[in-house]
């Protein structure tokens, strides 16, 4: 059975709507009876509901009763969803999530990977978009490249229709220290502090700059590099982006914070389906190694989509599967695990040879 958490949400309800899709037993589990009920009817009444706050502990260990598989959507995830995944990695029930956020990552990989090896649970965070595409490119780039010097992702989004979850998600992570890897190690590095032209596939040379994304942790798991360096091109300037990084802790801890989330709560639920077809992105993933590289290039649209189709799949392959400890998406059941189903959805992969750089 595969529980999941957050269901009413924007993107739980994607999910939910690929579960059934797919043809998924699946228990759909929120804390509003009323939504839980709508959405249950919605998807034909196949799926059986269940009250649960993320914040509750026995709460949440009642959901995972009877659960192999938890897909968790329940966000922002630092500070919300710990109880969730240590639950998971304690009783030994699969774990998967939709997070951006860095932090968040890293907690799963640090603090919880031996307790999931002793109890055979997988925790996998980041199966979203942007950090399971990017991780899937990554272990193409470095094939026969490894170890490699320095891994490059780099992403592009045009026109990005976000959610509640989202929105609120971004601005936690704005006012979290992030990282980048640098010389096999974590290391704090402020947003924008690198700059780079990427040539991009689809819309050429453009002005990329770091920000603290997932594959920074997900990268070195499973790929032989020095360096991960996670880039994207901004909607403002880099010293915009910048100062709003400097005074997002402070926002974050005053009176402005309640405001804010209020805000957000009164907006869009989520870009509408033609909202959501207009997003397109790429992604430039490159491994070098001295003079040798190979770049792999994404791209695609529908961002929120392409996540429902990612989580439902990886939420399949862990029922069957026989992973454990804190895994990456491409480390369930290899790179085209990822590449396979979003190329079914629409996504373009393209693999270059080993080349020399100029």
């Amino acid at each position: 059975m595969i529980t999941l958490i957050g269901a009413t949400g924007f993107t739980g309800t994607l999910i939910a709507q690929e579960l059934r899709r797919t043809g998924c037993a699946a228990r759909l589990a929120g804390r509003d009876h009323a939504k839980l009920q709508r959405l249950a009817s919605d998807l034909g009444g196949q799926f059986d509901t269940l009250l649960v706050d993320v914040t509750d502990a026995s709460g949440v260990a009642r959901a995972l009763d009877d659960t192999s598989v938890v897909i968790n959507c329940a966000g922002p995830f630092t500070g919300l969803s710990e109880t969730v995944v240590r639950e998971a990695a304690r009783r030994g029930v699969h774990y998967l999530d939709t997070t951006g956020e860095q932090a968040f990552i890293r907690f799963v990989f640090e603090e919880l990977h031996d307790e999931a090896m002793r109890s055979g649970a997988a925790l996998v965070p980041g199966c979203a978009f942007e950090y399971a595409l990017g991780d899937a490119a990554a272990e193409l780039a470095a094939e026969n490249l490894q170890p490699c010097d320095e891994v490059e992702i780099a992403y592009a989004i045009k026109s990005f229709g976000t959610s509640r979850g989202t929105r609120k998600s971004m601005i936690k992570a704005v006012g979290t220290s992030g990282y980048q890897y640098r010389n096999s190690e974590l290391v704090p590095l402020p947003s924008a502090a690198i700059r780079r032209e990427v040539n991009f596939l689809k819309s050429g040379l453009r002005t990329a700059s770091s920000l603290p994304f997932g594959e920074a942790i997900m990268v070195p798991r499973h790929v032989t590099t020095q360096n991960v360096t996670t880039l994207m091109v901004l909607p403002v300037p880099s010293v915009v982006l910048a100062a709003v990084s400097f005074l997002a802790p402070f926002i974050l801890r005053s009176p402005l914070v309640g405001p804010l989330l209020r805000g957000i709560d009164r907006g869009s639920f989520g870009p509408s389906l033609d909202e959501r077809q207009k997003t397109e992105f790429e992604i430039l993933c490159t491994a070098r190694r001295g003079r040798q590289l190979r770049r792999v290039a994404v791209v695609g649209r529908d961002p929120y989509g392409l996540t429902a189709t990612i989580a439902a799949r990886i939420a399949s392959l862990l029922s069957s599967g026989k992973s454990t400890g804190a895994i990456t998406p491409s480390m369930v059941a290899g790179a085209m695990a990822i590449v396979e189903p979003t190329t079914a959805s629409g996504v373009s992969w393209t693999a270059g040879e080993i080349v020399r750089a100029e």
